[in-house]
């Protein structure tokens, strides 16, 4: 649509627009209202700034026709040449900041909102947010906030605060665009901001030839983790076999457990049981690691035994291009209403049930954190680096292909397990994405996301290891972050689920304090100040020379004496959250009786740094015999604030 057909649609749907008048070709230009914009109006043109066919604050008739004449000149430099079906434009000028508002298309999201920073230097600047059509108020603002514009709506240096003309702008946007959901591009560019609110004074859309088919598929699932009786089909006696990982895993469980295995024999005291026919029972969960061809076949011998929950270990699916293998296995959950995890998975594990169908580590801490995973191989190194660090799960789970079970179907079955209190994920590609958006939205639990496959190389690898797009990360970082989700840049802060403020440090180095304090304050955390109170306690115990602030810097020559009475002091403060305990290797330092005294019940979470080599070995050995977290750069302790 051109943008004199545009105008009285936008002004009906609710937006400012500017006074305007459209003029043929060649027809004589007479207007009563100036100054004015004129702009050509051609469907061979979209970018009409880039070929000069925009000319700015005209003041009467004479200049229009001027304008015009040179204009079309300049077209015509360009290869372009008008025709009677082209025209102009002339839009009353408006004075003030000019925004941009989009709407893209987008193939895992969606219709996704751009809003942030306008004008011809748009790509250049990039400072845009993404919001969701279907975003409330507060998703909007914490979208908004994340541009570098949005100071200037919190009102900047004594202009009006103007936040709430903003929201109510994308609110408006969002409604245009839910009555025209054959939208695929729309740009509003610029978008003039002053006193009197927003106007759209520059606008082109296009619409999709077809209407795409947008109907969520919505499904009324069994629980996942209802799980009373399980079989591992595929159960090996052979300790190089994924059959064996998983059914010496399986042994813990507390229900009703049968390994099959058609050699039959017995594994560790169990029979294997050489069919499914020998079981006369209803199997909630099966666990599948056979051969792909066979996988099919063992479903639909499965499905008469009231089986629920699949779990599909197996790989040679769509990650190598058998897309017709995974859509059968698709139609089979959605006809007989099965849950299907995986193919190509590393498997799960839920603490309730002391349930292990993994083949990774077999000594799982039982704890509060879901943690998800695209990738078996990043989810077994995060399992064993939680044994080692003694961090407990309420449920592992290995998404695989996601044939079936996507994140927010997962993430919608974790929302409502008491068991579990935090959800971390690592993503490589998203499907459905609004359904993915709206399952962390209606979650109130923390939820921190790793996103792998930022780069176009890296996307083309996620694609090849999963088979899932990955989509454009700026609009998966902004629309995460604007439901609330915490994106990390780090695997291993997936392991620890809980943000902090009012950081205290305490450390035996003033520039290592420093250096973590300028971490802290990178990932948006604070520093706990100190008041006189706190001082006066501390210098009650450390020398006189300390560093008197937070980092508390108790000198280089301290040994666990003094560590031990700043931590009395600092641990009993009661609005601190988090310490660093950050210990460098000085020849007087006895790091193991430092790190010895996390053995005490303090009150409050401490994670020591060990910065060095092989005086801290001891040390490190003692923390990782004992499962206590610690860190040896600063930059890995600081990654998961």
């Amino acid at each position: 649509m051109l943008e004199s057909e545009l105008y009285p649609l936008l002004s009906q749907s609710g937006f400012q627009i500017p006074r305007f008048r459209r003029f043929a070709l060649n027809e004589p230009i007479a207007l009563d209202f100036y100054p004015v914009a004129l702009k050509v109006e051609s469907p061979k043109i979209i970018h009409k700034s880039d070929i000069g066919g925009v000319s700015l604050s005209l003041s009467d008739n004479d200049a229009l026709e001027t304008a015009r004449t040179q204009m079309v000149n300049r077209i015509a430099e360009h290869g372009i040449v008008l025709d009677p079906q082209d025209g102009f434009i002339a839009t009353a000028m408006i004075q003030g900041e000019e925004l941009f508002a989009g709407v893209v298309d987008d193939p895992i999201f969606g219709q996704i909102i751009l809003f942030g920073k306008g004008g011809v230097l748009l790509e250049l600047y990039r400072d845009v947010c993404y919001i969701d059509i279907h975003a409330d108020e507060a998703e909007i603002i914490r979208a908004l906030h994340t541009t570098k514009i949005s100071k200037l709506f919190e009102g900047f240096r004594g202009s009006k605060p103007m936040t709430a003309e903003i929201v109510k702008f994308i609110q408006i946007l969002q409604r245009f665009i839910k009555t025209h959901p054959n939208i695929r591009e729309c740009d509003l560019n610029p978008v003039i901001f002053n006193a009197h609110g927003l106007h759209v004074v520059d606008a082109r859309i296009d619409y999709h030839k077809t209407l795409p088919d947008n109907t969520p598929v919505t499904r009324h699932r069994n629980n996942f983790f209802d799980n009373r009786t399980v079989a591992v089909i595929g159960a090996s006696t052979d300790p190089n076999k994924v059959g064996y990982a998983i059914a010496r895993n399986a042994l813990s469980f507390s229900g009703k457990l049968y390994l099959v295995n058609q050699k039959g024999g017995s594994f560790d005291g169990h029979p294997l049981l050489s069919s499914l026919d020998d079981i006369n029972d209803t199997i909630d969960t099966a666990v599948i690691t056979i051969p792909s061809h066979r996988v099919l076949e063992t479903i639909e011998a499965l499905i008469p035994k009231g089986v629920k929950n699949l779990i599909i270990v197996s790989a040679g699916f769509k990650e190598i291009g058998d897309t017709q293998s995974e859509e059968r296995l698709s139609t089979l959950a959605q006809q007989h209403n099965l849950n299907i995890i995986g193919p190509n998975c590393l498997g799960y594990f839920e603490a309730k049930h002391s349930l292990n169908l993994t083949f990774g580590s077999p000594n799982i801490h039982k704890g509060s954190l879901a943690l998800i995973a695209q990738s078996g191989a990043v989810l077994s190194s995060l399992m064993d680096k939680a044994t080692q660090e003694g961090i407990g799960f309420s449920h592992i789970l290995s998404a695989g292909n996601m044939a079936d079970m996507n994140f927010a179907d997962i993430i919608a079955m974790l929302t409502d397990s008491p068991e579990c209190e935090a959800i971390s994920l690592y993503a490589e590609g998203i499907r459905d994405g609004k359904a993915f958006l709206n399952s962390l939205r209606n979650c109130p639990k923390p939820i921190r996301v790793y996103k792998a496959g930022k780069s176009p190389q890296a996307r083309k690898a996620a694609f090849s290891h999963t088979g899932n797009l990955s989509g454009d990360y700026p609009m998966f970082q902004g629309l995460l972050e604007s439901v609330g989700v915490k994106i990390v840049d780090s695997l291993e802060a997936l392991l620890y689920p809980r943000s902090f403020d009012n950081i205290a440090i305490i450390t035996n180095a003033g520039g290592p304090g420093t250096i973590l304090t300028d971490c802290i304050i990178e990932r948006g955390a604070k520093l706990y100040t100190l008041t006189v109170r706190d001082i006066d306690a501390l210098n009650a115990v450390l020398p006189s020379n300390w560093s008197n602030n937070n980092p508390i810097d108790i000198i280089g020559d301290a040994q666990s004496e003094r560590f031990e009475a700043a931590l009395r002091c600092v641990d009993a403060i009661e609005a601190i959250e988090m310490i660093y305990l950050l210990i460098t290797p000085q020849m007087m330092t006895d790091t193991l009786n430092i790190v010895r005294l996390l053995e005490y019940p303090w009150k409050k979470p401490i994670y020591p740094i060990l910065l060095g080599g092989a005086m801290m070995s001891d040390a490190l050995s003692y923390l990782r015999k004992h499962t206590k977290p610690c860190f040896t750069t600063l930059h890995e302790a600081s990654a998961f604030l």
